[in-house]
């Protein structure tokens, strides 16, 4: 019996392989990206959040802004501690001047208690002469007086006189004479005074606790002086007086 002879193979068009090829690669393809979105839900928190674009523009000029409002502040603060320690140092400087002035009147308090203890003893508003000083001067004596009155201030003031006296020979006798003010200056104390020529012979007064006065009394032509009375007067009543015995 005759073999069957084999059949030959019929070649497969060229449009099958391109097919087969073609679905190979598209199950590549999904698969790779299957595996690529299984990786990124492995890596990725069960929890998280996806943004978009404009949702993330969004937030980066929020932070933007936020970053902007920061520094606001901080210049702000910085302006402030500048503030705060310009305020410190002129604090401190304003301390150290109360505590100057508070010794400067510390001070003005002891120099006070000083000099009333200077004041001179006896009753309320009694004047003493605390100083005569009387020199030759050509033709005339110069003088200066100084007087206080006992007592605190912010009573009657004084108002008197100044008289000088003086002793000498004229003529080849001793005699007394008044002597007349050439020039006079009064030196005020702290109450203001006067000092003006009342007669040829006496200065007027008028003052709270001290007076310091000074001038050139004239000297009769002839007359030689050998002392001087100071006479403090309150009317015609004498104060105060004291002698000074001048120097040849």
């Amino acid at each position: 019996m005759p073999t069957d002879a084999p059949v030959p193979s019929q070649p497969r068009p060229a449009g099958g392989w391109l097919r087969v090829i073609a679905g190979v690669m598209v199950g590549i393809l999904l698969g790779g990206a299957a595996g690529y979105f299984h990786a990124m839900r492995e890596a990725r928190p069960q929890d998280a959040v996806v943004i978009s674009t404009q949702q993330a523009e969004a937030q980066a000029d929020a932070m933007r802004q936020q970053a902007t409002q920061l520094r606001y502040t901080q210049s702000q603060l910085d302006t402030a501690d500048g503030e705060l320690v310009i305020e410190r140092a002129a604090r401190e400087e304003l301390e150290t001047q109360l505590r100057a002035a508070q010794a400067e009147v510390g001070r003005v308090r002891d120099q006070l208690a000083f000099y009333e203890q200077l004041l001179p003893a006896g009753p309320e508003g009694s004047v003493d002469i605390r100083g005569v000083q009387i020199d030759r001067e050509g033709g005339g004596l110069r003088y200066k007086v100084l007087l206080m009155r006992s007592g605190r201030n912010g009573g009657t003031p004084f108002a008197g006189a100044l008289r000088f006296q003086a002793t000498g020979v004229l003529k080849g006798e001793t005699v007394t004479v008044d002597l007349a003010p050439m020039q006079v200056k009064a030196e005020v104390g702290p109450v203001t005074a006067t000092g003006e020529s009342t007669s040829a012979a006496s200065l007027a007064l008028q003052f709270d606790q001290y007076q310091r006065s000074q001038g050139i009394l004239a000297v009769p032509e002839g007359f030689v002086p050998e002392s001087v009375t100071v006479s403090v007067l309150e009317g015609e009543t004498v104060r105060a007086s004291r002698s000074v015995k001048l120097e040849l």
